[in-house]
């Protein structure tokens, strides 16, 4: 514990060093907060590229700036890598590799990827975490959260920066992305949703070689999507490209409820022809509901129903004070007048984002992290799709997309009426059953009811007539049910099945198993 709190306190210094250097207290700037960050190490790069996803609640300029923060940090040393690699494996490294590539293709905060070639031949990537860098991370998140008050006082940031939402959620992304068990699951999921894409790509996982620390996935190729004139040298059509991209991350949204929560051109490859995506450390998840809602939504910026928008609106968010629904409505209207008029070529997906969460700001709503990711990733593909083509539009592949899927669910729609109507007039039959049954124990009570009798009958008559007799007998014995099982829910036995005693419901059922088996029968010979 003396030895903990001894780190604790050199890297609280540390960090009140860093402070000091860039002299935090005569005021915080966008470019002094990315440098402040830069100077702390990993973890603090990490933080700010956080930060500047939340841009619901960090100003602009802020999250800018924090875009700027560099991915790269300095690699480990090829010999830490090797001994880290056969400290997971619990094996020499030349008894899986044939070769190991020493230069590492990228070093990030939390990981580095190198080549390599398995004893079979196959190429492949190896993603090696940092050594100790959960424990690391760890300390540094404790020690953020007793400083985030003091970077909350600093001048000119007052309520803007609420920087402990943001350590937070770093902590909460951070740990999913140290467990490479996870990752290897989220590429095998997303490799599932999209098994029936043929232009899309995902790594294979090789999972007698992956542990928690270590990850091993066939190569996928280096070639990125906004690398445009290799591209075209090698012959891609690059608006294809962009389109095809564009449509598959609508479909993980709106289809699959799964999608890749950082699309920068970085984490999406171009090799064989085909789409491929890579780093699914950070995933986001859209449920059904929220589906549903973002439809309802964008529907009803292209109806231009702002009821609809409002509505879609504040059932993604969470008001944390009474809403002036005369102020957000006039809002909401602004940005549907803004695109009513133009043609789905001429929208530009990032300020209708950057509008909505202005609205937020200005209506103190609190918006879920999970659709603040979902928005950030919006935004990422949209610039993605802006650097390789211009002319590729997110929100009529959007719209199209939609369209198609509401073409679909309206073919759903009417056969479920239809089956809906069948099984509604099915019920009124037999929910008439027991009443006939009734009147018709009743005649024969009275000695009312008649029996034509023909003589002289033909075999088929002979069938015919026994099988009217078989049908009766059903009725009445399901009639006999139905007002057994009635009376016992009138006696004082335990009524502990759905409100009524167990015998009154066994009653039920096969009374009105043997109405359905009634019906079907008499269905069944009207043809």
């Amino acid at each position: 514990m003396a030895r903990e709190d001894k780190h604790a306190s050199r890297r609280l210094s540390e960090i009140i060093s860093v402070l000091n250097k860039h002299h935090i207290l005569t005021g915080l700037t966008p470019i002094k907060l990315r440098e402040i960050l830069e100077d702390l190490g990993p973890t603090y790069v990490k933080f700010g590229q956080i930060m500047s996803m939340r841009s619901d609640m960090i100003p602009h300029e802020y999250c800018k700036e924090l875009e700027k923060l560099r991915t790269d940090v300095t690699p480990l040393a090829y010999d830490e890598v090797k001994n880290i690699i056969e400290e997971e494996l619990k094996q020499p490294i030349n008894e899986v590799f044939s070769s190991i590539v020493k230069e590492p293709l990228g070093s990030a905060s939390i990981a580095q990827v190198h080549e390599a070639f398995l004893l079979s031949g196959e190429k492949v990537v190896i993603k090696v975490q940092r050594p100790y860098i959960y424990e690391t991370m760890e300390a540094d998140i404790k020690l953020l959260r007793q400083a985030c008050k003091i970077l909350k006082l600093a001048t000119g940031t007052g309520d803007l920066l609420d920087f402990r939402a943001v350590i937070e959620e770093l902590w909460r992304t951070s740990q999913i992305e140290m467990d490479f068990f996870k990752e290897a699951d989220n590429i095998d999921h997303f490799a599932q949703c999209n098994q029936d894409i043929n232009y899309i790509l995902v790594p294979h996982v090789y999972h007698e070689y992956t542990t928690r620390h270590l990850i091993v996935m066939n190569d996928v190729g280096n070639l990125q999507v906004d690398q445009v004139n290799e591209l075209k040298n090698l012959g891609y059509d690059i608006d294809d490209i962009a389109r095809k991209t564009a449509e598959n991350f609508v479909k993980q949204i709106l289809d699959d409820g799964f999608f890749h929560a950082d699309p920068h051109p970085g984490n999406i490859h171009v090799t064989d022809n085909k789409i491929a995506w890579i780093d699914f450390g950070m995933m986001g998840t859209v449920t059904p509901s929220t589906q549903q809602i973002l439809t309802k939504g964008i529907k009803a910026i292209l109806d231009d129903d702002i009821y609809d928008l409002e509505e879609a609106f504040l059932m993604l968010t969470k008001p944390e004070q009474k809403i002036n629904e005369s102020q957000l409505i006039y809002q909401l209207n602004m940005i549907v007048e803004k695109y009513k008029q133009r043609n789905f070529g001429d929208f530009d997906f990032g300020p209708l984002i950057e509008g909505c969460i202005e609205i937020v700001k200005t209506n103190k709503i609190a918006v879920p992290a999970d659709l603040t990711l979902l928005l950030r990733a919006m935004l990422t593909i949209n610039g993605t799709l802006g650097e390789i083509s211009p002319s590729c539009n997110l929100i009529e592949i959007l719209a199209n997309h939609m369209r198609i899927k509401w073409q679909k669910e309206l073919d759903l729609k009417t056969q479920i009426l239809h089956i809906a109507q069948s099984f509604y007039t099915s019920s009124k039959k037999g929910l008439a059953t027991p009443s006939i049954v009734f009147d018709l124990l009743k005649l024969a009570k009275n000695g009312h009811i008649t029996l034509n009798v023909k003589e002289n009958k033909s075999d088929r008559d002979m069938r015919l007539e026994k099988h009217n007799w078989n049908h009766i007998v059903i009725a009445i014995v399901s009639g006999f049910l139905y007002l057994s099982a009635s009376i016992l829910t009138l006696s004082p036995l335990e009524h502990n099945v759905f409100g009524m005693p167990l015998l009154s419901f066994i009653g039920y059922v096969a009374g009105t198993i043997l109405v359905v088996m009634l019906l079907w029968r008499l269905e069944h010979d009207q043809d």
